[in-house]
């Protein structure tokens, strides 16, 4: 499996953990992983994100609140739940069906989405994305066919990936 993440896909799980820990939680949820990404400045997800016109710090708000304090011990190896290995299945589904060879924040972002249930997924809804829209979103990015973000930054070349 970690074969095929890329650097900043690893990097996304291992600062779930982190914001998992953070909050108090033994176990990192689609949550953790949804706040990991919207902190990456430098990401395909979070590219994805501005161009929806969503802003990575309004999302991490939206998720915090949906996130109560946990008051577990931690461990000494963080966990995956259920429902974060179902986000991350889904996200190499989605890297399949682009006949992609690599597993890329854009993957976790849209395997997130489809899963449906967590609250991560409903928080992306709530603030208007839609698996539909990210999909047209990463299409235009890897093809060059976006103008400037919202940020400033100019077209995402596949190096940046």
């Amino acid at each position: 499996m970690w074969k095929q993440l890329t650097q900043k896909a690893r990097k996304a799980i291992f600062l779930a953990q982190e914001e998992a820990g953070r909050l108090g939680y033994s176990n990192v949820g689609p949550e953790h992983l949804l706040l990991a990404l919207a902190r990456e400045d430098d990401c395909m997800a979070v590219r994805i994100l501005e161009g929806l016109g969503l802003d990575p710090g309004t999302l991490r708000v939206q998720v915090m609140k949906e996130l109560s304090r946990g008051s577990e011990t931690l461990g000494h190896e963080m966990q995956l739940t259920a429902e974060a290995k179902a986000a991350i299945d889904l996200a190499f589904s989605e890297s399949m069906q682009m006949k992609e060879d690599w597993v890329g924040t854009e993957h976790l972002l849209l395997g997130i989405l489809r899963s449906a249930e967590s609250s991560a997924a409903r928080v992306l809804g709530d603030l208007g994305a839609d698996i539909t829209q990210v999909r047209t979103q990463l299409q235009n990015l890897k093809a060059g066919a976006l103008p400037l973000g919202m940020n400033g930054r100019s077209t995402v070349t596949m190096s940046t990936l």
